[in-house]
């Protein structure tokens, strides 16, 4: 069936340190289309972006010939601070720390403009638009992967900050750590509860090689007291920025959340017991493809997330 006039079509794109994804979208947000890719950072920058600009044109004449949509916008995000001239704190992505990505991207789609985007505040932009934060004012997205980040949502609108770095908790200290850690290179908070640092970290403990979402299904004593201080250290920063923020809801998603069954009633009783307010904690509606969903509703969305060169 053919689309209505005023229907249109974008592209998303989500860059990440082992894989890229592209997407065709329709005016609804709904995938038509989707592509994975290699990112090899060996080859550097040239390679990936090169390698998407031809699954960008393959996917335009898609639209037209098999959905009679035009593609109208085009956006793309990616981990750390997305600057006019480079990105920051991104280690996963070597040589991107000189790259433009917006105006790279549109003289190697050949568009006007492609914006660009944080990939956890855009993931968050997509549950204001589609998902557990429609409708809330003030809310609070984490997500909770390999590593942690946030995003604040006030009035609605995602919060970029001063200097586009709202919601990297990641660099938190929960009290424990020298107040000079950041500067020497750690992330204090992503070390104690992130995938990565908490399997490390489990790993030495019980002397075994073992992931993050294994140590949730483990029942001996010394698994279910790490999970437990794991998931005391997550609640007490969310209960602190609750304190401040007082967010309706607070949204949790990333690879962790296949632990869902354990992560979310936890953190319900301890951040209740912690905060005079409670906010609802409830699991993200977007739990698989987070961030490429992130670059679908920045393309839909009238708003950038990051300043335009």
């Amino acid at each position: 069936m053919p689309h209505a006039a005023s229907e249109f079509a974008v592209i998303g794109i989500d860059f990440g340190g082992t894989k890229t994804e592209v997407a065709l979208a329709d005016s609804r947000g709904a995938i038509l289309a989707r592509e994975r890719l290699d990112t090899r950072t060996d080859l550097g920058p040239d390679h990936i972006l090169g390698r998407t600009a031809g699954t960008v044109r393959r996917f335009e004449q898609l639209a037209r010939e098999g959905h009679d949509l035009s593609v109208t916008e085009w956006a793309a995000v990616c981990p750390g601070i997305i600057r006019a001239d480079g990105i920051q704190l991104t280690p996963n992505l070597p040589g991107w720390e000189t790259l433009a990505l917006s105006a790279r991207l549109a003289t190697e789609f050949g568009v006007p403009a492609v914006r660009v985007a944080n990939d956890v505040r855009a993931a968050a932009l997509a549950e204001v638009r589609f998902g557990a934060l429609r409708g809330v004012d003030t809310g609070i997205y984490v997500s909770l992967g390999t590593g942690i980040a946030a995003a604040l949502i006030v009035g609605g609108r995602v919060i970029p900050g001063a200097h586009q770095a709202a919601g990297e908790i990641a660099y938190m200290n929960p009290g424990n750590y020298p107040i000079g850690a950041v500067a020497v290179g750690r992330a204090p908070l992503e070390e104690l509860v992130a995938g990565r640092g908490l399997g490390e970290r489990a790993s030495a403990r019980l002397g075994t090689p073992i992931t993050s979402a294994e140590l949730f299904h483990r029942t001996d004593a010394e698994a279910r007291n790490l999970v437990r201080h794991t998931l005391e250290t997550l609640a007490t920063a969310l209960a602190n920025l609750a304190v401040f923020v007082d967010p309706a809801r607070i949204v949790l998603g990333g690879g962790m959340m296949a632990a869902a069954d354990h992560i979310l009633p936890a953190l319900t009783d301890l951040i209740a017991a912690a905060t005079p307010y409670p906010p609802e904690i409830q699991a993200a509606h977007f739990l698989e493809d987070a961030s490429l969903h992130g670059a679908i509703t920045l393309a839909l969305n009238t708003e950038s997330l990051a300043p335009t060169p």
